[in-house]
């Protein structure tokens, strides 16, 4: 198990390198809020926290209807990018550079989190369990969470998992989605889901 998790915050930080490397052309080319986080700005108020927040744009519905809000990621160079983005758009909010590892914040200290498309760049169930189990624990009593994923087999994504399948890596399921950028090529880890693995995480947790 501790050889194991060594390998995983291995993983953890050529991510983190990665996403350093490419933050500029990453956050350029996603300057749109996913529509679940639209959607669920509606459900929520009160103080809210987006987990990975990259570069911010999942935040702006929310900051929209005027609600406070807490973004952190683990790459240094995407909060940079995420004060640019929103004092573009014309808000702000509270950024700060963290690990979803190793969270900064109190228990039940918000109303509403977002949690998307970060849990699957988690390496293990292991840690992707513990992971839930922290992030739950800083919602507030009747607080919401939103997480999403990314699915095992919706199509985008095959080509890209059938490719790497043959790669050394955790668990089934497990990818490696690659980012050209000035003329390089840089592997980003993934955890591709089934529904019924999702589902059991989230009870596990």
């Amino acid at each position: 198990m501790e050889e194991v998790l060594k390998k995983a915050l291995e993983e953890r930080k050529r991510l983190r390198e990665v996403y350093n490397t490419i933050a500029d052309c990453w956050s350029h080319l996603k300057a749109t809020p996913w529509p679940e986080a639209k959607e669920f700005s509606s459900s929520v108020k009160g103080l809210v926290l987006d987990v990975g927040c990259s570069n911010g744009r999942n935040l702006l519905p929310f900051l929209e209807k005027g609600m406070k809000c807490v973004g952190f990621d683990f790459s240094h160079n995407m909060i940079r990018e995420a004060k640019k983005f929103l004092k573009k758009k014309g808000f702000s909010a509270d950024l700060l550079v963290a690990d979803v590892l190793e969270l900064p914040f109190k228990e039940e200290s918000f109303d509403a989190i977002i949690f998307t498309r970060a849990l699957h760049h988690i390496p293990t169930s292991h840690l992707r369990v513990e992971t839930l189990k922290k992030v739950v624990e800083l919602l507030k009593k009747d607080g919401k969470i939103l997480i999403t994923v990314w699915r095992r087999y919706y199509p985008r994504f095959l080509q890209d998992y059938f490719l790497n399948i043959f790669e050394k890596k955790f668990e089934f399921g497990d990818t490696y989605k690659v980012w050209r950028y000035k003329g390089k090529v840089y592997k980003r880890f993934y955890h591709l889901y089934s529904q019924k693995e999702l589902e059991t995480e989230l009870v596990r947790a």
